[in-house]
C-alpha cells in the first residue's frame, strides 16, 4: 500500500485539508498554462495567499510556484516526443514566458536541456 493512503485521513498540522489540496491540484492540471500565482491559487480555497502558500508547502513538500513549474516541465517533457514541434513552441504551450526561461527550468528539474532530452529519445 502507498504511504499516501496511510496518512491522508489525518491532514498534516497546518496543511490543507485533503479536499482542499485535491481542488487546488485539479485546478492546476486544468489551467496549467494560465496565470497560477499565489493569489489565484489561494482564492480557490478561500485562504489568504500567505497562509495558503505555507499550508500548500506543508501538504506537498513544495511551494506552489515550484509545484506548478514542475508540472509544466513534466507536461513539456511529454510534448518533446513530437519531434516536429519546435522547442520554443513547446515552451509557450507549457506556460513558460520564453524559451530561455523554459530551458533553464527544464535543465534544473530534468537534468539536461530540452534539446538534449529530445535527442536522447528513441
Amino acid at each position: 500500500s502507498s504511504g499516501l493512503s496511510r496518512r491522508s485521513p489525518i491532514p498534516h498540522k497546518g496543511g490543507l485539508a485533503p479536499r482542499q489540496i485535491r481542488r487546488v491540484l485539479d485546478y492546476i492540471e486544468a489551467h496549467l498554462t494560465d496565470e497560477l500565482g499565489l493569489v489565484e491559487l489561494a482564492a480557490i480555497v478561500e485562504l489568504s495567499p500567505n497562509y495558503f502558500g505555507e499550508a500548500f508547502r506543508i501538504s506537498t513538500g513544495r511551494s506552489p510556484h515550484r509545484y506548478v513549474m514542475e508540472r509544466r516541465i513534466e507536461w513539456a517533457r511529454d510534448l518533446l516526443w513530437d519531434a516536429d514541434r519546435p522547442i520554443h513552441d513547446i515552451a509557450y504551450a507549457a506556460g513558460f514566458s520564453s524559451q530561455s526561461h523554459f530551458t533553464a527550468n527544464f535543465r534544473r528539474v530534468i537534468g539536461v536541456t530540452p534539446g538534449r532530452f529530445r535527442r536522447s529519445l528513441p
